[in-house]
């Protein structure tokens, strides 16, 4: 593999990894007064927040990591890329599960039910 190919891989992951951070941590922000408020909101709500709540957790190890790995791009590039991409595709499972579950709740509102 390609040192500088991967290194810029790895900073794009990166910064990525650092705005869906920043989106995420704003949303369960925002819900929060929402979810420990008096009635008892739906589980939709929750479990979206806990989904991007797994997915700042994911972001947060892939970040540690991503900085280390490229530090010693030239030595395991394949097992630390594969690692990387494991580690993307469970963060953004849990972003879209948390995408999900609040698209739920907003076409549930919006059709009644």
């Amino acid at each position: 593999m390609d040192k500088e190919l991967l290194t810029e891989g790895y900073k794009s992951i990166q910064e990525w990894g650092k705005w869906l951070v920043t989106i995420e941590s704003a949303v369960c922000a925002g819900l929060w007064p929402k979810l420990s408020a008096t009635p008892r909101p739906p589980d939709s709500l929750y479990l979206g927040w806990m989904m991007f709540v797994g997915s700042i957790v994911t972001s947060a190890i892939m970040l540690s990591l991503v900085s280390f790995f490229i530090q010693r791009a030239h030595l395991n590039a394949e097992k630390d890329a594969k690692l990387v991409r494991v580690l993307v595709l469970i963060q953004f499972g849990f972003f879209l599960g948390g995408l999900v579950c609040f698209g739920a709740r907003v076409f549930g509102l919006w059709f009644g039910a």
